[in-house]
């Protein structure tokens, strides 16, 4: 079904082709719009010159397709983008702020492919995703010090939502925007993604690429005050999302 590529970058991350790389209250956001956010003075974290497509649906007629073909999605984690296109560390708060909005791409699975995240996943279901406010501790931990609530983005597949936060998530320089999805979401992008690009996920050491942890084991964030160790890196892909920084006043 899914398939990721990884590459050494640390002792704990191996170089693997791994099937299935995966990576609820409903309290809704209202939809906003980009216009909605650039009004509120906002900056955009997680912007490139160059953005790949999301993986999904497989290619018709593949029965193994090439791992940057392969459908794919995050799921069950909490992760932000540490490289893109260049950049290093997009989500890294600079200046102080309020986050008032978040967006997220994502490409429209197969039914099949649909249904085979839904029910294999531990603890899944239809794609939700929320943002979550991290502040690096040491060691390659992480404290999580807010979070947006959770979306509902079934409807949302094949587009590029953005959503406006009622209540603006306050951020401090040096923490992290990340995203955090209690089922799936895809909008993992292998194929068109530079070699030097890189994510970081929510697991433990040794969880980063066999198909039961990623399935069955992966969890993410969502104790407020809690500190968790971010010990994977997967190399050579995007998750993508973005969110918009407005000053503080």
């Amino acid at each position: 079904m899914a398939a990721i590529r990884t590459r050494q970058r640390k002792a704990a991350v191996a170089t693997a082709l791994l099937g299935a790389t995966l990576g609820l209250a409903l309290l809704v956001t209202s939809r906003g719009s980009a216009d909605e956010a650039e009004k509120s003075r906002a900056m955009q974290l997680g912007s490139t010159a160059h953005t790949p497509r999301p993986n999904c649906p497989t290619p018709p007629a593949s029965e193994n397709p090439p791992a940057d073909k392969a459908c794919q999605a995050m799921a069950r984690v909490t992760g932000f983008q540490t490289e893109a296109d260049g950049r290093h560390n997009p989500f890294k708060v600079r200046k102080p702020g309020f986050i008032v909005g978040w967006g997220i791409s994502l490409s429209k699975p197969s039914k099949s492919e649909q249904h085979f995240f839904e029910s294999e996943i531990s603890k899944s279901g239809r794609p939700s995703a929320r943002i979550s406010i991290i502040k690096p501790k040491s060691d390659g931990r992480y404290k999580l010090i807010r979070q947006s609530p959770i979306v509902r983005l079934k409807s949302e597949l094949g587009s590029k939502p953005i959503f406006t936060l009622t209540d603006p998530l306050k951020v401090k320089k040096g923490m992290f925007v990340a995203l955090t999805t209690t089922t799936w979401v895809s909008n993992l992008a292998d194929a068109g993604a530079s070699g030097s690009d890189s994510w970081r996920a929510s697991r433990e050491d040794g969880q980063c690429l066999n198909a039961e942890d990623l399935l069955k084991r992966s969890r993410p964030q969502q104790k407020v005050g809690g500190i968790r160790t971010y010990a994977c890196d997967y190399d050579g892909a995007r998750i993508l999302y973005w969110a918009y920084l407005a000053p503080r006043r």
